[in-house]
């Protein structure tokens, strides 16, 4: 038996950029501030860099401190409560921001963000598919 599933938006990524790259806007309070990340299932939270908290007037290191272990490094980074919007699905939830400033990488994560849509992906055709999960 075929499963059938529906989704309310549809992102065509751009196959050049390295990962699947997609437009996100953050919200803490009034600030909001526009940027790429990439979408990484294998990511335990959503990680931004500092500059990005710093234009949303967060006080970074009042933050919730937590460290991440990689295959390859270690890393510090501070949550922040906030609301994340994709293609006009906004979320609210703890995301991390690196407080080293030579960090320059934007994960949207399974915590805080793949935890609370539908997602579907179709890479052959470059194409990205999400709703919100509540629907």
């Amino acid at each position: 038996m075929p499963y059938e599933l529906t989704f309310s938006q549809r992102y065509r990524y751009d196959s050049r950029l390295e990962g699947i790259t997609i437009p996100v806007v953050l919200r803490a309070g009034a600030e909001t501030i526009d940027l790429l990340a990439k979408i990484d299932s294998g990511a335990s939270d959503c990680l931004f860099e500092r500059d990005y908290a710093e234009a949303l007037s967060l006080p970074i290191e009042d933050g919730v401190r937590k460290t991440f272990t990689t295959a390859n490094s270690r890393f510090e980074a501070y949550g922040h409560e906030l609301s994340i919007a994709v293609l006009s699905i906004e979320v609210t939830s703890i995301v991390y921001f690196f407080a080293d400033p030579g960090i320059t990488r934007n994960v949207l994560g399974r915590r805080g963000w793949l935890d609370r849509i539908c997602f579907g992906l179709v890479d052959y055709d470059r194409t990205a598919y999400l709703d919100a999960y509540d629907r």
